[in-house]
Parts: C-alpha cells; sequence; structure tokens
C-alpha cells in the first residue's frame, strides 16, 4: 500500500500542524484533539507521537536544505516544546524557550499527577470507602478556548479536558489505592478543579433499606422536639436508629419510611419498611449485620429493626409514594358507652365490606396537616366481642385511612363509621398495625 492510498494518514499531521501554528499545546491538549482515534494511547501519547512526527518531516526538509522548512520549524518549535528542543539548539545554538499550553496553562500531564496524589491521599486518609468517582469543574475560560479549537478546526475526533482529567485521574487513584470506580452509585466523589488543582472530597450518603417495628407505645417515628426544647415523647424510631451514626462516622441521620402510625400505635406484623439515610458516612465498610445488631441493643425492644441491604436514592422516591398503594391491616381495641350485642357487630362487618368512606382531615391533627376531604376504601373488617362494652376490630383497608376516626366518626366528620352504622358512642382505646399486603 502506497501513502496515496493510506486514506487521511497526512490529514492527521497537518491537522496537527495547523493547530501547533495557531497557539502552543502541550501533549495532552494536543493529543485530546484526536482523543476518539487509535485503541490503548494516552492523549499525551498521541500528542507526543504528532508532535515527534512534525519534527522528523520538518527535519527531513531542512536536512534536504530546504530554508522554508528550517523557518517554518524555528517558528514552531515554541509551539512544540520539548519534542523540538534538541533540534532547535542544533540548529540556532541557544536553549529553546517553550510557551505554555493556550488550553491548560502549563503541563496536564503534571497537573494530572499531581491532582491524583492528592485525591489517593483523601482516600486513603479521610475515609473508609468501597468505591469512588471522579468530577472535574472546568473554569469557564478554559472550557471555552477548548470549545473555540474544537469549532474552528473542526475536530471531530476531540474529546474534552474534563473527560480526560477524570479518566486519567481515576485510573491512577484506582492503581494507587486498589479502590475501584463506581460509575452508578459511588461511595465518594473526588472533585477535581481546572486549572487550581483543588481536589474537594465528597462523601456519598449511607442509604440503608429496612423493616421496623415498634412493640412499645408512646414511641414517635421521628424525634418531637417542643418549641420549648423538651422531648415530647422519651423515644422514637428515628433515635433507635443512633447507633448508625458511630458506626458510619455519618453527622447527621435522616430516616424516610413508607407512612406513619401515630405515636401510641404500635407497629407490629410485617413492620413497616423504611430506608435510613445517614449524611457524609467517613466509614462504609461496618457489615449490615453487624449494625443491626447495635441498633437492636440500644432500642432496647422499644423498637426492632430488619437492615436489608442498600437503597438508591430513587428508592426513596419509590418509598414515599408506596405509603398510599399498600393494604393495611389494623387491630382496634373499641370501647362503647352501652353494651354492643352480636348483631352490632354483623352490622358493622357488612357495611364495611368494599366500601368507601369519606374523611375531613381529623380534628385532632387538623393544626398541622392540610383540612381537605379523602376518599379511602375499607376492605373489609373482623370483630371479636370481649366483653359487653368491648371488641376487638381487624380493619383491612387502603393506605391512609385514618382507623380511629371510622370508629368514632369524628363528630361527623368521617362518614361512614362504626359509631354511625350502629348507632352507639364508641372510643378506639387501643390501635396496632399488624401488616402491609405484600411485605413480608
Amino acid at each position: 500500500m502506497t501513502g496515496a492510498e493510506m486514506p487521511g494518514w497526512r490529514g492527521l499531521i497537518d491537522k496537527a500542524w495547523e493547530l501547533l501554528r495557531e497557539a502552543p499545546l502541550c501533549d495532552n491538549c494536543l493529543g485530546r484533539m484526536f482523543a476518539l482515534l487509535g485503541r490503548g494511547w494516552s492523549n499525551r501519547e498521541r500528542g507526543d507521537a504528532l508532535k515527534r512526527a512534525i519534527v522528523m518531516m520538518l527535519h527531513a526538509a531542512i536536512r534536504e536544505g530546504d530554508e522554508e522548512a528550517k523557518k517554518a520549524f524555528l517558528d514552531l518549535a515554541p509551539n512544540i516544546g520539548r519534542q523540538a528542543e534538541t533540534l532547535y539548539e542544533e540548529l540556532t545554538g541557544s536553549k529553546l524557550e517553550p510557551r505554555p499550553c493556550v488550553i491548560c496553562g502549563g503541563d496536564l500531564e503534571e497537573f494530572i499527577r499531581r491532582v491524583s496524589t492528592e485525591a489517593a491521599r483523601l482516600l486513603r486518609e479521610r475515609c473508609r470507602v468501597r468505591s469512588f468517582l471522579v468530577a472535574a469543574h472546568v473554569e469557564p475560560a478554559i472550557r471555552m478556548a477548548e470549545e473555540e479549537f474544537k469549532q474552528r478546526f473542526m475536530l471531530r475526533y476531540a474529546e474534552s479536558i474534563g473527560s480526560e482529567v477524570k479518566r486519567e485521574v481515576g485510573k491512577r487513584v484506582q492503581a494507587s489505592t486498589g479502590i475501584p470506580v463506581d460509575f452508578d452509585s459511588p461511595d465518594a466523589l473526588l472533585e477535581v478543579h481546572i486549572p487550581s488543582g483543588r481536589v474537594e472530597l465528597k462523601l456519598m450518603p449511607l442509604l440503608i433499606r429496612g423493616i421496623y417495628w415498634k412493640p412499645a407505645r408512646r414511641v414517635s417515628q421521628s424525634a418531637w422536639i417542643t418549641a420549648t426544647g423538651v422531648k415530647k415523647y422519651p423515644f422514637s424510631v428515628e433515635e433507635a436508629l443512633a447507633p448508625l451514626l458511630r458506626l458510619y462516622g455519618g453527622e447527621e441521620l435522616i430516616l424516610h419510611a413508607s407512612g406513619r402510625e401515630d405515636v401510641d400505635v404500635r407497629m407490629l406484623g410485617t413492620g413497616r419498611p423504611f430506608i435510613v439515610e445517614v449524611k457524609r458516612p467517613t466509614n462504609r465498610l461496618t457489615p449490615l449485620r453487624e449494625a443491626e445488631e447495635r441498633v437492636n441493643a440500644w432500642a432496647r425492644r422499644l423498637v426492632e429493626v430488619r437492615l436489608l441491604g442498600e437503597a438508591r436514592r430513587r428508592d426513596v422516591r419509590e418509598i414515599k409514594e408506596e405509603k398510599s398503594r399498600h393494604v393495611k391491616v389494623y387491630r382496634a381495641l373499641v370501647v362503647s358507652s352501652e353494651p354492643v350485642t352480636a348483631e352490632d357487630l354483623a352490622r358493622i362487618e357488612e357495611e364495611f365490606r368494599n366500601r368507601i368512606v369519606r374523611q375531613r382531615t381529623p380534628r385532632r391533627v387538623r393544626h398541622r396537616r392540610p383540612d381537605i376531604v379523602r376518599e379511602r376504601m375499607v376492605y373489609a373488617v373482623k370483630t371479636r366481642l370481649l366483653t359487653p362494652r368491648c371488641f376487638e376490630a381487624l380493619v383491612k383497608c387502603e393506605g391512609g385511612l385514618y382507623v380511629k376516626e371510622l370508629v368514632d366518626g369524628d363528630g361527623g366528620d368521617t362518614r361512614p363509621s362504626f359509631a354511625d352504622v350502629i348507632k352507639k358512642e364508641l372510643y378506639c382505646a387501643e390501635l396496632d398495625v399488624v401488616a402491609f399486603e405484600g411485605i413480608g
């Protein structure tokens, strides 16, 4: 195959020559303009190869006595840099003074080496993580200069300086620390600022999926602090998870749950799904089993948890959306102002078979929730008489139903209600959540 038959090979060198005549470029920045060509090479190697080819071609012409080639070389040499140093000194008897790269302002290879060392140090000394990812913040002036080059010279095989820095720093940090890069869900983010070289370590939140049970009453889901700074209730599910902060070296803990039960309602049976978020954790290596044991020992059976595995950010949105779709089963202990008959209980079971209930926001929570009317489905009610004026009811219903108000009617704001159906004054003395359908 002759040179004429080899497609475009001379065109690449001509293009590189054209770029270098326009402005000085370091090896990386020149090679990056052809980043999509070739496999297994760094941009530094591409740029170095192109510069050497240009120097060799000009040197060949100079040896043949071409004065125009000599002039072209002497003009171009400061923009080429180290590849031209020896020939320049031979031709002029003086030392070459390379010009700084017009894009990165210096030597991008040295920049990458320096920030890689700092990034690896941060990973080793500041945290214990299983994976990382590199992000690049490029100063607008550099980004604009690079984009101008690409557009002006129609460089269709180029990549950005940010892409090169992320890839090269990532490879070096991984080789240095043994910690792998994770593009989907990294434990840590190393933010590299170009051209300052500042490296910031950002620890990504740790999200753990689990289920909690609340065997005790007067336990809130989150810590309830009054306006005077006093805890309203002695313990909470959120406080039960506090050992996770110490175990994972976090700064803040946030509980995301699929709905919430009242503070005096126990959470039994299949438990309530949740995701706990640990902000800025410095340690990701503690096994979940150890974390679960610590939490349960600390909570002393006021709260019990099972930690199922790690979650992702989208799971938080999903678990909050799920609360209205869950079918729940409640156990209500109902007290009546007068004796209740077997016929009364049969009437309740019959009336609340696949029955839509309209509820205005309960009076007890209207001060802190929007005053609206909602419709919820009651699928079934099973009752059991315990004493002449006390019965137990298992209520299978759509998520979001106010069960206490289903029992007493809330002064007519919930219709129909147990009290309305049997025409007796009723009171929900105890309430437990016993199942989330589909959760096991």
